[in-house]
């Protein structure tokens, strides 16, 4: 750590607070929907809105965040995920909460948080030397997952402890933190000469366009982010629903994909620069489909722990490459607007998706919501072999 400028430290610590807000409401506030009616349906319900503002205002966000500076953005966007937090704790503390209300704020703190983000993009490039920009990316991944390790399991225990009241009023001394480094956050920057609003999106959208192996492997990440979303649903809902497992224990199961993600984080520049970046794209994609399945098919604790683990690891490994092949081929006077566009794409499929999954768990077909995540993640690769003219990459190929 001591080799990245400050600045990147405390933008990556700000960050890290959000991820753990984030990992800690992504599996409570849907256990909260649940127990309200004890439907599948309403769990999908909130997994599925946290998605829409990437969908809805993501290109918007990036054109935005190219326009203004990051010290501005991170202490704007701090203060704001605080106040929805606030807003959140008030709701639940006085009982005025219904499933419409927590599908609101899912959309406002994950909008907010997308933001944050998508700055944050922005500042690894310019803060960071081109020659490290893989290993910066690793490092925020590895960041990333280790927060998503323990937050399950501190996010199930004090749930059985504290409440979901108690829960909340711990995130929101979180972001107050955060807020305090956020203002700390002044990087070195020139700001671009300001630019009409659509002409600069479809700048933004040109650079996105003339660059086709980012297209394609986004095109892909849309049907992969949809399984994963189809996968993270049925898994809770087997969880909670079938199996019958307390909110620690499921953390637990939920924090062995972040512990795999760890892990993956050590070797993933490594592995990516030896192996090639197509080479280490494609074959995760497999390996997650055979997983999904895997987890489907058994309901020994222990083994689904297993499974966690090794689903967050592949899952590492496969968002590495599209992050790290951004970076490295998009400039960070576009970066904003693309990573927006990118992000806006990337999560176009999972609305609809995770719902489906929650739809198929009502009817009793949960293994089939297994079974869509697979079949996903498999159509994904056979149109990076066929489509993108990939074929079954395995020489190696340069970054």
């Amino acid at each position: 750590m001591s080799a990245y400028s400050r600045p990147f430290v405390l933008s990556l610590v700000v960050v890290g607070i959000l991820v753990m807000a984030q990992t800690i409401l992504s599996f409570t506030l849907p256990l909260l929907a649940f127990d309200l009616n004890e439907a599948g349906t309403d769990l999908s319900l909130i997994r599925g809105a946290a998605f829409i503002p990437n969908i809805l205002f993501a290109v918007f966000i990036g054109v935005i965040n190219d326009r203004i500076r990051k010290r501005v953005s991170f202490r704007a966007y701090t203060a704001l995920l605080l106040l929805s937090l606030l807003a959140l704790w008030v709701g639940v503390r006085t009982d005025h909460i219904s499933v419409p209300a927590l599908m609101v704020f899912m959309i406002v703190f994950n909008g907010v948080g997308y933001a944050l983000g998508n700055a944050h993009m922005t500042l690894i490039r310019l803060t960071v030397s081109h020659d490290r920009l893989s290993d910066a990316t690793a490092l925020v991944s590895g960041v990333h997952a280790t927060i998503t390790t323990v937050g399950p399991a501190i996010g199930g225990l004090a749930l059985l402890w504290l409440g979901h009241e108690g829960v909340i009023g711990g995130l929101c001394l979180l972001m107050a933190l955060a807020c305090f480094g956020a203002a700390a956050v002044a990087p070195e920057e020139t700001l671009p000469q300001p630019a009409r609003f659509w002409p600069s999106l479809a700048e933004g959208w040109q650079v996105f366009r003339a660059n086709r192996e980012l297209v394609m492997m986004t095109i892909v990440v849309v049907m992969t982010n949809a399984a994963d979303g189809a996968f993270a649903v049925a898994l809770l809902l087997k969880l909670k629903a079938d199996l019958l497992i307390d909110p620690f224990r499921i953390g637990i199961v939920l924090a062995c994909a972040g512990a795999g993600s760890v892990v993956a984080s050590l070797y993933a520049a490594k592995i990516r620069r030896k192996l090639g970046y197509r080479t280490a794209f494609f074959w995760p994609i497999w390996m997650l489909a055979l997983t999904y399945l895997a987890v489907a098919g058994t309901d020994a604790y222990l083994l689904l722990c297993l499974l966690s683990f090794v689903e967050g690891a592949l899952a590492l490994f496969f968002n590495v490459g599209i992050w790290s092949y951004r970076q490295e081929t998009v400039e960070a006077a576009h970066m904003g607007r693309v990573a927006g566009i990118t992000g806006a794409i990337f999560k176009i499929g999972m609305p609809p998706v995770i719902i489906l999954a929650g739809i198929l768990s009502d009817t009793g077909w949960l293994i089939a919501a297994f079974a869509l995540a697979a079949a996903i993640n498999a159509a994904a690769a056979l149109f990076l072999a066929y489509v993108a003219g990939w074929g079954w990459p395995r020489r190696l190929k340069p970054a």
